[in-house]
């Protein structure tokens, strides 16, 4: 394992280079073995070819591995996948999650989306008991500069060129927010209103067919975020809301500019000050994104 500069803990993430899918499973087989003797849970995010050679490698022993399709995961934002990543090792009562998430080109990702999950892995799961395997093409350009290890046919090594997440992540920003539309709610907020904001976000929720339970989650999110704004933002901000069955998007928006590159995918310290309004939203969320530069902020959360 390595320790990764700006994370708190230790972070095992390793490019997995390959040529053919043949040749994939043939690296894959060991550490795979390894975890299910070990009775740890094993999640592979593989594209056919690839999940397929796995499959016939391991043999009955595949029936212990979740594969999940790479579409399904990959449709919410990178930092978002790295999240439920980590989660998945933080409901652990013992034992290690292992992941395997391979790099592909995927219709209507974002260029800088294996990036930015590759950095906000290494935020993520710093300190917690995961192994993440990437999977990917020996002239990845990512390779070697985004993982801090790589796997290869004779062990492991150093990934050339790693730099630390909070250093390279500058420069892959996100995409900027896609235009929703008209939304449902738009009402501009202070202090004083913040029980108003709690109040459209349940009606919104209720609205959008959600389950109570859901809803009331989802409200506490939102409350944190537009207490954020009221609180360490610009004093006031504005609500914005859309909804679709089954679905229901939040929007908080201010002047004030957030400095935090891994926004909501870490918890505070216990005694830090700052944070845990953006964490337990993040927690809260089915997806929570941050846009901030010096003329505002904008955070959306969409919860089903």
């Amino acid at each position: 394992m390595t320790t990764v500069d700006g994370t708190a803990g230790i972070v095992d993430h390793l490019a997995v280079p390959y040529a053919r899918p043949e040749q994939l499973a043939d690296r894959l087989e060991p550490v795979l073995d390894t975890a299910l003797a070990a009775g740890d849970p094993v999640l592979a995010v593989l594209d056919g070819p690839e999940r397929d050679a796995l499959r016939t490698r391991l043999g009955t022993a595949a029936r212990r591995v979740e594969f999940a399709a790479p579409a399904d995961v990959h449709a919410v934002p990178a930092f978002t996948v790295a999240v439920r990543w980590a989660r998945l090792a933080r409901g652990l009562a013992s034992g290690r999650v292992l992941v395997v998430g391979q790099h592909l080109d995927l219709p209507g990702s974002p260029d800088a989306h294996w990036p930015r999950l590759d950095m906000a892995v290494d935020v993520a799961i710093a300190g917690l008991p995961i192994t993440v395997l990437c999977p990917c093409g020996e002239s990845d350009p990512t390779l070697d500069t985004t993982h801090p290890l790589v796997l290869t046919a004779t062990g492991r090594r150093t990934g050339a060129g790693y730099r630390a997440p909070l250093e390279a992540v500058v420069g892959y920003p996100p995409p900027p927010p896609p235009d929703l539309g008209p939304s449902a709610v738009d009402l501009p907020f202070g202090l004083d209103d913040l029980s108003a904001v709690r109040r459209r976000t349940a009606e919104a929720g209720a609205a959008a067919g959600l389950a109570p339970d859901r809803v009331a989650d989802f409200v506490l999110a939102v409350n944190e975020l537009a207490t954020n704004s009221v609180e360490h933002g610009a004093g006031a901000g504005r609500l914005r809301v859309w909804t679709a069955p089954g679905l229901l998007t939040v929007e908080v928006a201010d002047h004030g500019r957030m400095d935090v590159p891994f926004p909501g995918l870490v918890p505070p310290s216990p005694t830090g000050q700052r944070g845990r309004g953006l964490w337990l939203a993040s927690e809260l969320s089915d997806v929570l994104e941050v846009w901030s530069d010096p003329t505002g902020t904008v955070i959306r959360a969409r919860a089903w």
